[in-house]
């Protein structure tokens, strides 16, 4: 009987450890989502900017139902002079046009920005949704990334990068453009970076708007992390398996 114990346990072993390898294996070639923010989780909205525009001012805070950890920068010099970075962010309630849920919202050379690492990924992909409001002249809403590290952040959730070694001229645009209609971007951002600092900002125009939501960013793991991974999942699986005591029969 101990013997048919022993071979039962092993068999069950290792075929809880065999399916755990294998289901790890199975969603290798599925990306991993790095970053979501689509500020659903926001229901407060006291203000009114402009008319009939409610939003919550300020930048993105998950305390306030941000899925994501947010910083501000200003990038170039604001319109409105001595205005504060904070003030030129905000959430507001309803997109508008096809978008009636709540979106990210900048002005006045000020943005929205987000960090993450890619070690260990490849195929890293940047998805969001955009349109700007009341935008004129020269007016864009620009994304670009960064790569390495920003001090300031450290200390800090705003920086003014205006007249730094990391205003708009050290990050890689991705993207500039105007409409009043929601759009859809994708774009490819660095693997196997330690740091990559994404950016929305809206250059130009105090008063006039850039718009982003359902921001996503993913990557496929590299066969290295695949095969962490699934070693992680065996561990897991055979920590689990009950133990038999080897009980002496008489």
């Amino acid at each position: 009987m101990r013997g048919s114990h022993f071979v039962r346990w092993r068999s069950r072993a290792a075929g809880v450890l065999g399916a755990g390898a294998l289901a790890l294996t199975a969603s290798a070639p599925g990306a991993a989502t790095l970053f979501f923010e689509d500020f659903n989780g926001y229901t407060y909205f006291p203000t009114q900017v402009p008319n009939n525009d409610y939003v919550n001012v300020g930048l993105p805070n998950q305390s306030e139902g941000a899925d994501e950890k947010w910083y501000g920068i200003r990038l170039q010099t604001a319109s409105s002079g001595g205005a504060s970075i904070d003030g030129d962010l905000a959430v507001q309630q309803f997109g508008g046009g096809s978008n009636s849920t709540p979106v990210g919202r900048v002005e006045d050379d000020a943005g929205f920005a987000f960090q993450i690492s890619t070690i260990g990924y490849t195929n890293t992909t940047l998805d969001f949704d955009w349109r700007t409001f009341l935008a004129e002249g020269t007016d864009r809403l620009r994304a670009g990334y960064y790569i390495g590290d920003i001090p300031a952040f450290a200390s800090s959730d705003y920086f003014n990068a205006v007249s730094t070694s990391y205003d708009w001229s050290s990050w890689t645009p991705l993207f500039s453009g105007k409409s009043d209609t929601f759009h859809h971007q994708s774009y490819a951002l660095p693997s196997n970076q330690a740091s990559v600092w994404v950016v929305f900002w809206l250059d130009n125009g105090e008063g006039d708007y850039g718009k982003v939501d359902n921001l996503v960013v993913t990557a496929v793991p590299e066969p290295s992390a695949l095969a962490l991974m699934a070693l992680a999942g065996a561990l897991l699986a055979q920590r689990r398996m009950p133990k038999y005591s080897k009980k002496r029969r008489l």
